[in-house]
């Protein structure tokens, strides 16, 4: 142990915490997190959940002030539609997310819906949804699973043939 200015000895436990790596279960949760991450169209699904999220809180903001009750008085058609049409972009973020499969048809109907918006809804939600949306609906279309890593072959098979 090493004295301050003041010639005192810290005592154990005192003075700043220094961080080590993190143990090993985080690392593992973390890799399997990327590796499930990397294995699906992560972001183009996340912008469509942004998107719906934003189509579908625009319209509802005021039901808080105005009460649930005359919800379809007060919102009128294009906030119907906005809910709608919200409610089926964060459907189709999520389902690109948990089946890139079917990845294709989710991220043209994300794209289909944002630009649906438009006229349907308040402008798209301000253009922040449907730009959102056609952006989310572009990166899920073009995500390709990336290829497995080839394994070298070992020197000795191949030089034997």
């Amino acid at each position: 142990m090493t004295a301050d200015d003041a010639g005192r000895v810290p005592q154990a436990g005192s003075g700043p915490a220094v961080a080590g790596p993190a143990p090993r279960h985080r690392r593992a949760r973390m890799k399997q997190w990327q590796a499930w991450r990397r294995s699906r169209p992560f972001w183009g699904g996340l912008l469509l959940v942004l998107s719906g999220l934003e189509l579908f809180a625009l319209p509802l903001s005021g039901v808080l002030v105005h009460g649930a009750i005359r919800l379809v008085i007060y919102i009128g058609i294009g906030g119907v539609f906005g809910v709608l049409i919200g409610v089926l972009l964060i459907v189709a973020g999520l389902a690109t997310w948990f089946n890139p499969l079917h990845k294709t048809f989710y991220s043209i109907a994300g794209i289909v819906l944002g630009l649906v918006s438009f006229p349907a809804s308040n402008l798209g939600g301000l253009f922040v949804g449907m730009l959102l949306a056609i952006i989310g609906g572009a990166v899920a279309f073009a995500w390709t699973p990336a290829e497995p890593a080839l394994t070298a072959e070992p020197q000795g098979e191949a030089a034997r043939s």
